[in-house]
C-alpha cells in the first residue's frame, strides 16, 4: 500500500513557508533596538553574529579555525519520508557551505504528529542520518515535540578558515554571478502536493534538493572567492537582493541564462506557484527593489521561486569565471551558469535587461 501523503499535512512545503522578507526585516529591526543582537563588540571572537544578515554565525577559535553555526527545519516538500529527511538535512547544511565551511556535527530538530506511524518517522530520521553521513558530519543528538504539522531539520555546526569566510556582502561591483543549481523545485513541490508532477520532474527536483553544496563550496574556497549566499525560500531575486544590499551594489539578472528544471515552465503555466514565491515576487515589485521590465509572469515566477536546498550564488571576479565554471561542472554541478552581475547602482536593486 502507498504511504501517507506527507505534503498534505501543511499548507505550504519546504522553504516556501518562510516569513515574508519585509516582515522578518521589520521585526528584527525592532529587536535590534533592544540590544539583543550580539556582534563582535560583545566578543571579538564572534566574527559574524546577529548584527549582520548573513547565512550563519561564525565564531573564531584560533587563527586557522572558526566554527560555523546554523539551524533549519522545513515542512514536507515530498511525500517519500526518507527523501524528505535527506532534503531537510541537506537544506540545513547549505548555510554552512554558503559561508565556505564544512559540517562537523549535526542535531535533529523534529516536530511529529501521532497520526503518522513509527515506520514513517524512522524513514525520515534515516534520510537525515544518510545526509549527515554524506556530508562527513557526526549526528550527535537532537530535540523533538508533538505537533499536528510534521517538521524536520537540523542544527549544523561546521568549521571554516576565519580568513576565507564567504559572506553575503563579500562581492563587488563588476563581479559576475554564478548559480550552481537549477531553479524550479518550489514549483515542483507545489505540483507534487497537488498531484500534478510527473515522475521525471519530481525525481529531478529530489536529485537537486538532495545534492550537497559541498563541491560548490570547495570550488569557491579554491578560487579564493569572498561573496556567496545560498538560494532558498526567497528565490533567486530575494537572495540576490540580500547579497547586493550587503555589498552596497545593485545587480542585473539575465532570466534566459538561469538554469531551470526541464518542463517546470509548464507547471508554472498550470498554476503550480508556491504561496511563498508569490509573496516574494509581489513584495519585490511593490517595494521597488526588483524591476522585471518586459519579463513575462511565468519567467518572473521562476526567478522568485522559493527553493528548498537550492544552489549557491557566487560573486566571481570576471577573470576567474571560466575556471570556477569548469571546476563546478567537473565536480558535478553540471547546471552551473552565469546568471547576472553586480553593478554600481542603488543598493539592493535588481534589474532585468536594464542598467542598474
Amino acid at each position: 500500500m502507498p504511504g501517507p501523503r506527507l505534503t498534505q499535512y501543511s499548507s505550504g512545503g519546504g522553504c516556501a513557508c518562510k516569513l515574508p522578507q519585509s516582515l522578518l526585516s521589520e521585526v528584527l529591526s525592532t529587536v535590534k533596538s533592544y540590544g539583543a543582537f550580539a556582534g563582535p563588540e560583545a566578543d571579538p571572537a564572534l566574527q559574524i553574529g546577529l548584527d549582520t544578515p548573513d547565512d550563519a554565525a561564525v565564531y573564531t577559535i584560533d587563527e586557522r579555525r572558526a566554527l560555523v553555526l546554523t539551524c533549519d527545519f522545513i515542512t514536507p516538500v515530498v511525500d517519500d519520508p526518507y527523501e524528505w529527511g535527506r532534503i531537510a538535512a541537506t537544506n540545513a547544511f547549505s548555510d554552512v557551505y554558503a559561508m565556505g565551511g564544512r559540517p562537523l556535527l549535526t542535531m535533529n530538530l523534529l516536530s511529529w504528529t501521532t497520526e503518522l506511524s513509527h515506520d514513517v518517522l524512522t524513514e525520515v530520521l534515516r534520510g537525515g542520518a544518510q545526509a549527515s553521513g554524506d556530508a562527513g558530519a557526526l549526528l550527535v543528538g537532537g530535540h523533538s515535540i508533538l505537533d499536528p504539522v510534521p517538521k524536520y531539520g537540523m542544527v549544523a555546526i561546521g568549521e571554516v578558515d576565519p580568513c576565507a569566510v564567504l559572506r553575503k556582502g563579500g562581492g563587488h561591483a563588476g563581479d559576475v554571478l554564478v548559480l550552481t543549481k537549477p531553479v524550479g523545485v518550489g514549483v515542483v513541490g507545489t505540483a507534487i502536493k497537488r498531484g500534478q508532477a510527473w515522475p521525471e520532474i519530481a525525481d529531478a527536483a529530489v536529485a537537486a534538493m538532495t545534492r550537497l553544496n559541498a563541491d560548490a563550496a570547495a570550488v569557491a574556497r579554491a578560487a579564493g572567492l569572498r561573496g556567496a549566499t545560498d538560494v532558498s525560500g526567497y528565490g533567486l531575486i530575494g537572495h540576490l537582493h540580500e547579497m547586493a544590499l550587503a555589498a552596497g551594489t545593485a545587480a542585473r539578472v539575465d532570466p534566459s541564462a538561469v538554469p531551470r528544471l526541464d518542463g517546470v515552465i509548464d507547471l508554472v503555466a498550470a498554476g503550480c506557484t508556491p504561496d511563498g514565491t508569490r509573496r516574494t515576487l509581489d513584495n519585490a515589485i511593490a517595494e521597488g527593489w526588483f524591476i522585471p521590465g518586459a519579463l513575462n509572469h511565468s519567467e518572473q515566477v521562476l526567478v522568485a521561486d522559493a527553493q528548498t536546498s537550492g544552489g549557491l550564488l557566487l560573486a566571481v571576479p570576471p577573470a576567474q569565471v571560466d575556471g570556477v565554471l569548469t571546476g563546478l561542472r567537473s565536480r558535478g554541478d553540471t547546471s552551473a551558469a552565469v546568471v547576472g552581475d553586480l553593478v554600481a547602482g542603488e543598493s539592493g536593486h535588481s534589474m532585468v535587461g536594464q542598467e542598474a
